[in-house]
């Protein structure tokens, strides 16, 4: 827990921006966050979170829940799957852009409600043919290695002749739809 503690004061002060070093900062960062959320907690409480006074009793999961909504997270529970580590095997089957034939068309939505279609032309560089409600237009050339139904997909980008940056789609709950016809 003290792993998950010290992430959470450290990205407090981040946003905070400021030093947390007197009474003083702390006084302003008990404003701040009121201000910020409407709630408030006392700078006695963030004294003793920060160890700048000795007593430390255990902190309540409300404050730690505030401070991590400062900290621009859903609550605290939320900022510690930040620290978890996440890896690990994939099970979904990718679609690999080298295997698919040119002229072969690729259906892929995401959230939220976009939807593109995409013509291969070999290897792993594709043309966009509707771009529905995306940010992508009809024209781009992207270029992507796979395909993978769940994951973000992340896209190079070429527009009149000029190199974008990258692209993702998806960036929170990965595609929801890849089909291949």
């Amino acid at each position: 827990m003290n792993n998950e503690l010290d992430y959470l004061r450290k990205e407090v002060a981040r946003q905070y921006g400021g030093r947390l070093e007197t009474s003083t900062d702390f006084d302003a960062l008990e404003a701040v966050i009121g201000d910020k959320l409407g709630e408030t907690v006392s700078s006695a409480t963030l004294k003793r979170f920060w160890g700048y006074v000795s007593h430390h009793p255990r902190q309540r999961l409300s404050t730690l829940d505030l401070l991590a909504r400062y900290a621009g997270r859903d609550s605290f529970r939320a900022l510690c799957l930040e620290l978890q580590d996440t890896s690990g095997f994939l099970t979904a089957q990718p679609v690999n852009s080298q295997e698919l034939e040119v002229g072969k068309h690729l259906t892929l939505s995401w959230m939220p409600d976009r939807t593109v279609i995409l013509r291969s032309l070999g290897g792993c560089r594709f043309e966009v043919e509707d771009a529905g409600t995306s940010k992508l237009r009809a024209g781009d050339f992207v270029e992507t290695s796979e395909f993978l139904l769940g994951q973000p997909l992340y896209l190079s980008v070429e527009r009149d002749g000029k190199r974008l940056s990258p692209y993702v789609a998806g960036r929170a709950k990965g595609l929801t739809r890849v089909e291949v016809y």
